[in-house]
């Protein structure tokens, strides 16, 4: 651990909470991992938000344990999690694709802000 870099973090957060989730810092200071992880667990391992944890899945980089139904809570084998954060190329393929996924959705946000609204009941 650098003591240095630590202490000059802690002095500029003023009191302010760190750059990581007390329950991700929990997690990442086990001395054994557990065997499955839930969505924010796996998120804090990769280094995303847990939001982008459906995006890997939906694009198969992720897969969850078992065949949880869409509504279930998603477990993810910390194995194959592990594998994926060791590999460069499996890392530029997981930030592709988010950043492939919110470049469709705000282009879907843009376009239908751009579209001119219909007007219902006679107003606007």
């Amino acid at each position: 651990m650098n003591h240095e870099i630590n202490e000059v973090l802690a002095a500029k957060s003023n009191g302010r909470p760190g750059l990581i989730s007390a329950p991700a810092k929990e997690l990442l200071n086990l001395r054994r991992l557990p065997a499955m992880l839930n969505m924010a667990q796996t998120a804090a391992l990769i280094g995303l938000a847990e939001h982008d944890i459906p995006v890997l899945v939906s694009v198969r980089l992720l897969e969850p344990l078992g065949n949880p139904p869409p509504n279930a809570v998603k477990h993810f084998a910390t194995v194959q999690v592990m594998e994926l954060a060791g590999e460069i190329a499996q890392l530029g393929k997981i930030r592709n694709a988010v950043y492939e996924h919110w470049r469709h959705k705000n282009a879907r946000k843009t376009s239908a802000e751009s579209k001119p609204r219909h007007a219902r009941n006679g107003h606007l």
